[in-house]
């Protein structure tokens, strides 16, 4: 059987350290707003990521570029927002557009997988900005947006009580917009924060997460054209109810599946993984989740008139299975069944 490659349209790719510790705190009842608070979390990887080199940054997300590669994967979406400041939020860009241009040199190992690189500096506040979170705003809308421009295709923000205000996200995405980003936001995920409401208000190509979106945010992303991925590895992680894929593709719009893969609440790297988990929790049938992973995914990326299925003029991206019907996807799960892929620019 051949499909079209996974488009797997959110993720975190570049970081260095280890938050294990952190999945076995969650099981002991430690929430993950708890974490953040006392500077782990996100910021542990922020202080890990900001002392680690851009050489062991590189080789380290060719490593892992090279695993999503065998599990199917040809196109990745892939964020900064562990750099939190101007010289390594800048570094992480350059790794992930360096990528790209490794398609010619003689060391490349994964087959011209594609990368997406997303500006996330608006992922928390970093804590030499604790007391000055105003402050670090500024700095992303004067600073960072307008020195970044042509390193990112995309412009993220995180919503949500712990991170930003939707008034922050709103004016950092609306200086990104005029800019000439396009928009990301990372809605609606711990609580109804109004990021899937500012989604739909700026036009944003993609809201994520959405656990905690209502029917009339549905509604307002429909109208607006905004395509909802939704990101199964983190309800997973998280031990938080699974948001149904069925409520979303009744609403009428376009569903995405993402791995968001990160350290601390995603560490998967396996877009079958994520298959599965929709199939078996999230009331999706297996046509829905590969539209979910193909061309819904490049639709999260604005990249559906290049990407995401198999047609005449399209970049040719092809995960090649190693079963004949492709109704075992989702029931022979916990082994990879892609045998190879085939990528021709």
């Amino acid at each position: 059987m051949v499909t079209p490659g996974f488009v797997d349209s959110h993720t975190h790719l570049v970081f260095a350290g280890d938050r294990s510790e952190e999945f076995h705190l969650r099981r002991a009842g430690t929430s993950y707003g708890e974490l953040l608070a006392q500077g782990r979390g996100i910021l542990a990887t922020v202080n890990a990521t900001r002392s680690t080199d851009t050489n062991t940054l590189t080789e380290t997300a060719i490593n892992r570029l090279h695993t999503m590669c065998h599990y199917g994967t040809t196109t990745v979406e892939a964020k900064t927002g562990y750099g939190l400041d101007m010289v390594t939020e800048e570094a992480c860009l350059r790794i992930l557009n360096n990528l790209n241009a490794l398609e010619t040199s003689p060391s490349y190992k994964y087959k011209r997988v594609r990368v997406v690189p997303t500006f996330l500096g608006a992922h928390v506040v970093p804590p030499e900005y604790k007391d000055r979170r105003s402050a670090y705003v500024d700095l992303i809308v004067d600073e960072m947006l307008p020195s970044f421009v042509g390193l990112a295709r995309f412009c993220d923000a995180f919503c949500e009580r712990e991170a930003f205000s939707f008034a922050e996200c709103h004016r950092i995405l609306e200086q990104a917009s005029s800019l000439g980003y396009k928009l990301k936001i990372h809605a609606d995920q711990l609580s109804p924060s109004g990021g899937a409401k500012l989604a739909a208000e700026l036009g944003a190509t993609s809201a994520d997460h959405l656990d905690h979106a209502d029917d009339a945010d549905l509604d307002r992303l429909r109208e607006a054209g905004v395509i909802a991925t939704l990101l199964p590895g983190c309800s997973y992680s998280l031990r938080s109810p699974y948001p149904s894929a069925r409520r979303f593709i009744d609403h009428g719009l376009h569903v995405a599946l993402a791995t968001d893969f990160n350290p601390g609440t995603s560490y998967c790297e396996n877009m079958q993984t994520i298959l599965s988990l929709a199939m078996s929790s999230m009331d999706m049938s297996i046509e829905e989740a590969l539209q979910a992973v193909t061309i819904n995914g490049a639709r999260a990326l604005a990249l559906h008139d290049e990407i995401g299925s198999i047609e005449v003029g399209k970049r040719c991206e092809l995960a090649l299975w190693s079963i004949h019907d492709y109704h075992e996807i989702g029931y022979h799960f916990g082994i990879n069944l892609i045998q190879s892929v085939l990528i021709v620019s």
